[in-house]
């Protein structure tokens, strides 16, 4: 049995490089004749911004795991856990991830279901506030006629090919909401002693705001260090990351979207 363990992990091992790699080999390819000056005083900006983000971006799921289990969480604890979880999220599906953070959860004295309704309510507000920022690109006029040009260019077989994507989604919520419905009685009946806990709830909000704000701007200046572009279109750049983001989450196939 150990065997047959050890010989999948060097598979799964495997595929987590290719898939890591392959974009990179696939970007190259793309942009080997593009030229490119980099500007470093606003790409070190980004990349510390994003450093920020990714060193605290446990802190609401922390807080939300220690008020359900109703006991004080070492963060550093939540911070290892999730991390080392977190790299299966590049392997094709998004459940890899998940699977792996329940795993080990019981290593680091925590509750599996604790963990999964914690995780399920932190991911939900991060979606949501994210959801939110990205609906502004409606009121964008170059966003729209942004869309009107690739509508335009969708031939008959894409459209073909979209109609069943969404037929498949739509059938798979149908045979899913029974079990969907549940889990979310479930994660309801384990969060009711947090659902009064206004400062929690405040907490948790506000940083998932903070987070979206370091992820858009630090995408603004990534951009803005490869490319002149104005201050005044921050929000628009921070909106189109919030709705990419959206649309990776959404994609079950592709690994981590």
């Amino acid at each position: 049995m150990k065997k047959y363990r050890d010989t999948l992990g060097v598979l799964i091992a495997g595929l987590l490089l290719f898939f890591l790699i392959k974009p990179f080999i696939e970007t190259h390819t793309y942009l080997k004749t593009v030229f490119f000056h980099v500007q470093w005083q606003w790409l070190l900006p980004s990349f510390g911004l994003l450093l920020i983000y990714r060193s605290v971006y446990t802190y609401p799921f922390a807080r939300l795991l220690g008020a359900i289990m109703q006991k004080q969480v070492a963060f550093s604890s939540v911070f290892i856990l999730f991390h080392l979880a977190n790299i299966t999220r590049y392997l094709p599906g998004r459940m890899w991830g998940v699977v792996r953070l329940l795993s080990l959860s019981p290593r680091f004295g925590l509750s599996k279901t604790a963990v999964g309704s914690s995780l399920t309510i932190h991911v939900g507000i991060e979606t949501a506030t994210g959801g939110l920022i990205a609906i502004s690109l409606l009121f964008s006029d170059r966003m729209q006629e942004t869309a009107t040009e690739v509508l335009k260019t969708l031939s008959g077989k894409n459209t073909l090919l979209l109609t069943f994507i969404v037929l498949a989604i739509f059938a798979g919520l149908l045979i899913f909401f029974p079990r969907f419905i549940e889990y979310v009685k479930d994660i309801l009946k384990i969060s009711v002693p947090i659902l009064g806990n206004v400062r929690l709830w405040r907490n948790v909000l506000a940083s998932h705001i903070f987070f979206w704000v370091c992820q858009g701007f630090a995408f603004f200046l990534f951009v803005r260090s490869l490319t002149p572009v104005r201050w005044t279109d921050a929000g628009v750049l921070a909106a189109n990351y919030a709705f990419a983001w959206l649309v990776g989450f959404l994609s079950f196939l592709t690994p981590g979207g």
